[in-house]
């Protein structure tokens, strides 16, 4: 029996045609995957995620404007906007950054997305690791891919939260509390979906 070796991709930096198929460049270039014709064209017919509705993106963007106005309304310590994550050059960034007052307040960042992704999840979750002012960051999607929520099942300092579903890869005790007060208070929920973790497991 074979075993199976897992990578985790987390940069994508190129394509490149071969005789046989596509070659793509990833982790920085570190990383080659290569695909045969009959295989990158059955990847290329395979149903792109649904795509959020109007009313989706309109509570996605009641989420942003409710933290907001929460943090405003109890005089939190930090409110900030576009706020730089990681090392010099990562190209990520916070639309929201929040820390409430209190010796023992973690400063929190959100990243508010249409469609939240596995690439998103990867790429912040490497920048996030280099942050030295950001403690924990959720990456907030009208819809979320079921790869991204699965991606930060057990992550104390990434979580990935959908509006569509209101689905959470943690549960609604594990929320910070401002964000679940906003999500209960303002937008009515009532609790957040707990994205069931894998039974599959492979050896490395």
């Amino acid at each position: 029996m074979h075993s199976r070796r897992e990578v985790r991709v987390t940069s994508l930096d190129g394509f490149e045609a071969t005789d046989g198929g596509v070659r793509i460049l990833a982790n920085f270039g570190e990383l080659a995957l290569v695909f045969p014709h009959e295989i990158w064209e059955a990847l290329a017919q395979a149903p792109p995620p649904p795509e959020p509705d109007a009313a989706e993106l309109e509570e996605l963007a009641a989420l942003r404007r409710g933290l907001e106005e929460h943090a405003a309304e109890h005089e939190f310590a930090t409110v900030l906007a576009d706020v730089p994550c990681g090392g010099e050059g990562s190209g990520q960034t916070f639309d929201l950054v929040l820390r409430p007052t209190g010796m023992f307040a973690a400063t929190t960042g959100y990243a508010f997305l249409p469609v939240v992704r596995s690439e998103h999840v990867a790429r912040l979750g490497v920048s996030l690791a280099e942050d030295t002012f950001v403690e924990q960051a959720y990456l907030v999607g009208a819809v979320a891919e079921e790869g991204a929520l699965a991606g930060t099942l057990g992550d104390d300092s990434l979580k990935t939260l959908s509006v569509r579903g209101r689905m959470c890869s943690s549960s609604r005790f594990e929320l910070v509390p401002e964000l679940w007060q906003v999500l209960s208070e303002r937008l009515g929920w009532r609790d957040v979906a707990l994205v069931a973790p894998s039974t599959e497991k492979g050896n490395v």
